[in-house]
């Protein structure tokens, strides 16, 4: 291999390069990171006092609790805003809930959400939020009994009815009516759970050399997760998810199972193995470019004269996407894959349009979109970038030279 004018290989150049923009890619979501907490904070005040307008002067009296009065002379109690908390589709649902002096809801502001935005566009186009006003803290908050559903977003839908419930109880317990502690969440462990499962365990059996049928059973892995993990659950592994992990938004486990062996299997197994079972074997996308691909007699394109600099663009994108994201403390806010407008044909008219083109291209290209747009890629670049240092530096440091003992000629 040719050295560079720096008396380096290419490869080596490459490798540098890679190592460097890890590093910085790491310190910016860490500067970001902290902005991002602060400006966090210095936006609590604004949607307390929208969540209790009639009141002129707010004091906080403990962290998440605040007194609301007629006026600054303090005569007149109105009653309480409280910042409740709830797990959404996309991490923490924040809302800032006010609370008369008998424990009814008299208003409500969103102080901070990670939902997407079609998500929300739903929630705002129905009676969601309105109906949670005049509910008391010990009402049960059921989405569809108490509280009117939503279409589409029930994940929204059920974290704003109980950071609403959180909210109020908060008041209730303060001004001290009884409220009773919830019953502990019960572990769901469903059909994508058992089949996320058996999926890694085959794409195991399936990467063993030794295997006969690894092209059959690939075919069968695929198409089991285009038809469960997309089109029926549409659950494909997002930018968003990443972000979660970031943000440290980890929710419950007895309720996200399918979250935590989505991301803990695909880290576990890229960090021992290098390989990359969910990408190459089951993700619902992937799987649906190669089925366009068989159509279209697909081939491979990758341009060996510019991919190592085309490979950048996705890099680059999934960087400003990650601190877009921790930024404004909202996991999917840049999210700009396409997988929910095909599996569930939710998206803006460019999302349709890309998705179009994507499709298109998937007749003549194997998997355009994994190679030059897809922001998961880039993350797991990173990871196989600093398992590859930490492996070269233990190489260079594990070996105990053994010295033995020189033997005297007798």
């Amino acid at each position: 291999m040719k050295n560079t004018s720096f008396g380096l290989s290419k490869r080596d150049l490459r490798r540098r390069t890679e190592r460097i923009f890890a590093i910085i890619a790491l310190v910016l979501i860490a500067v970001v990171w902290i902005v991002g907490a602060q400006r966090a904070e210095s936006g609590l005040q604004p949607a307390v006092e929208s969540a209790m307008p009639g009141a002129e002067h707010i004091v906080r009296i403990e962290d998440g609790l605040y007194e609301a009065w007629e006026d600054s002379s303090e005569e007149n109690l109105l009653g309480y805003v409280a910042i409740g908390e709830a797990d959404g589709y996309g991490g923490p649902f924040t809302m800032a809930v006010a609370v008369n002096l008998a424990g009814e809801v008299v208003g409500t502001a969103i102080v901070d959400r990670k939902e997407t935005p079609a998500w929300m566009d739903r929630v705002f186009k129905s009676d969601l939020i309105e109906s949670v006003v005049g509910k008391s803290y010990s009402d049960s908050f059921v989405i569809g009994e108490d509280l009117d559903g939503v279409t589409g977003a029930t994940y929204t839908a059920k974290a704003i009815a109980e950071s609403v419930l959180d909210g109020s109880q908060v008041v209730a317990q303060h001004l001290g009516f009884p409220v009773e502690e919830p019953p502990p969440p019960k572990i769901v462990f469903g059909v994508p759970e058992f089949v996320l499962i058996a999926l890694f365990a085959v794409g195991y059996v399936g990467h063993q050399r030794k295997f006969k049928y690894r092209k059959q059973v690939r075919w069968g892995s695929m198409l089991v997760g285009l038809v469960v993990l997309g089109f029926l659950y549409n659950s494909p592994i997002t930018i968003a998810y990443i972000n979660k992990l970031i943000l440290g938004y980890w929710p419950q486990w007895q309720t996200n199972l399918y979250w935590y062996f989505l991301i803990g299997g695909i880290v576990f197994v890229f960090t021992v193995e290098s390989k990359n079972p969910y990408c190459e074997w089951f993700c619902p996308f992937g799987a649906a470019q190669e089925c366009m691909g068989v159509v279209g007699g697909a081939k491979p394109r990758r341009p060996r004269r510019y991919y190592n600099h085309i490979k950048w663009v996705p890099r680059i994108m999934a960087l400003g996407a990650i601190l877009l994201g921790v930024y404004f403390r909202s996991p999917g806010l840049a999210s700009y894959e396409i997988f929910g407008t095909l599996f569930s044909l939710v998206g803006s008219g460019i999302m349709f349009v890309v998705l179009g083109l994507v499709l298109i291209a998937s007749l003549f290209i194997k998997r355009p979109w994994c190679d030059y747009l897809c922001p998961i890629s880039p993350v797991v670049d990173i990871i196989r970038v600093f398992r590859e240092w930490v492996k070269e530096l233990w190489q260079k440091v594990s070996p105990i030279r053994i010295l033995k003992p020189k033997t005297e000629n007798v």
